[in-house]
């Protein structure tokens, strides 16, 4: 049958979306689960209670006082019967297969214990999209496996995580002091110095709505910026060296990621003095070729287009400007966008790429399956991702250091 595993959703008021959660944990085709709802304290009048209760024994159900989730999280832990522990949020859903598949991964790898996570999908309920995310479009495989390196690069979901039991007796339960990164700030102490096993699959779907604790709680910003600084406190030197080649490009690549992230205040401040003060401490074996000169700018390229004029379009401006490469400008499909300057660069419509067959297009958003199919439809022949370009120049250090 295999090894058991228990799901454990916490919840606060939260029947506008738990029952999905519910549901999808109760029908995984691996069917040696148990399912723990936590009720953290709810002031719904009974109504979590009673969709939970509803279930009857097809769950395991447990109330206690509001402490946040980290208590409900860790109350389900106590509890739980299983060998793995899995945590979903109750306004986040897992795919049918998402237990099996990981399990499968465990059995191939045969790592009994290593934590198991894995790509996923972002549900904006605003406007009912759905976006896949693909970390490897980002980073290698051998990052996203080695160490704490995903946490630190807010690459990976608590909700996609399979772990062991053992290592709550290793590290301890979730820090119940915290709020709003618990989960972040858990997933370092249990990954750092181990081996993971990613799973390509988006295997989880996350909404986004504004009911969200990131979006409602007054602390999160407070401690997100306290959470990084733990992280830069705690990994030793050879730590960074190993993630990022150099210590100093360690911290310049965590500011390249947290520049244009909402939440970030004072953890920038905190990474130009680092960044002023670190010692040039290099791993040798790092060393490439600059990608940007062998690879494109001697395939005669002339001109040079940033498809994505938003967060992550600015976040690939300020890296190319680093490397000492120019671009002539944005081009986006949003016509709000269109005929606006962005960083002191003109937006463009995709039309204007027409009869440009010598110029690259670096595609700067999360999905970017679409937008490659229509710059191809338009015989646009150089494309190439962000993210591909973000793997090519990962532990290779900038010309310019801006910050």
């Amino acid at each position: 049958m295999g090894p058991k595993v228990s799901i454990v959703i916490p919840v606060y008021n939260g029947t506008n979306y738990m029952k999905d959660a519910i549901d999808s944990a109760l029908n995984q085709t691996y069917k040696n689960c148990e399912v723990i709802v936590v009720n953290d304290g709810s002031t719904d009048h009974g109504a979590t209670a009673r969709l939970a209760k509803s279930y009857g024994n097809k769950i395991r159900y447990f109330e206690k006082e509001n402490g946040g989730v980290a208590t409900a999280v860790n109350l389900g832990i106590q509890k739980m019967t299983g060998d793995y522990f899995a945590w979903l949020s109750h306004d986040d859903i897992f795919t049918l297969d998402k237990i099996e598949k990981q399990i499968q991964a465990i059995e191939t790898r045969n790592i009994t214990e290593a934590i198991v996570h894995s790509n996923f999908t972002f549900w904006y309920m605003e406007n009912n999209n759905y976006v896949k995310v693909d970390w490897l479009q980002q980073y290698t495989r051998e990052q996203l496996e080695n160490s704490c390196f995903a946490p630190v690069f807010l690459a990976i979901h608590g909700s996609t995580v399979l772990i062991h039991k053992n290592y709550f007796e290793r590290i301890g339960l979730y820090n119940t002091q915290l709020l709003a990164t618990q989960d972040s700030e858990f997933l370092f102490r249990a990954m750092r110095g181990q081996k993971s096993i990613f799973i390509e699959d988006n295997l989880m779907i996350s909404r986004i709505h504004k009911e969200q604790g990131q979006q409602t709680m007054v602390c999160h910003s407070r401690e997100y910026n306290e959470m990084f600084v733990f992280f830069c406190e705690t990994l030793t030197n050879n730590e960074k060296i190993e993630m990022c080649g150099s210590v100093k490009n360690f911290y310049y690549r965590l500011y390249l990621l947290l520049k244009y992230s909402r939440p970030a205040g004072y953890i920038l401040d905190y990474l130009k003095e680092k960044l002023d003060s670190c010692l040039e401490i290099k791993n040798k074996e790092t060393i490439r070729l600059n990608f940007l000169e062998q690879r494109l700018l001697n395939k005669g390229i002339t001109e040079v287009y940033i498809f994505g004029a938003g967060k992550m379009g600015q976040e690939l401006q300020l890296m190319l400007v680093s490397y000492g490469l120019d671009f002539c400008g944005f081009i986006d499909n949003a016509d709000e966008k269109q005929g606006i300057q962005v960083n002191g660069k003109n937006c463009y419509s995709p039309e204007y790429l027409y009869g440009k067959e010598s110029c690259l297009v670096i595609v700067a958003m999360m999905d970017t399956k679409e937008v490659i199919v229509q710059l191809k439809e338009m015989k646009i022949a150089n494309i190439i991702t962000i993210g591909e370009l973000k793997k090519e120049l990962f532990f290779m250090e900038p010309k310019i250091w801006l910050y």
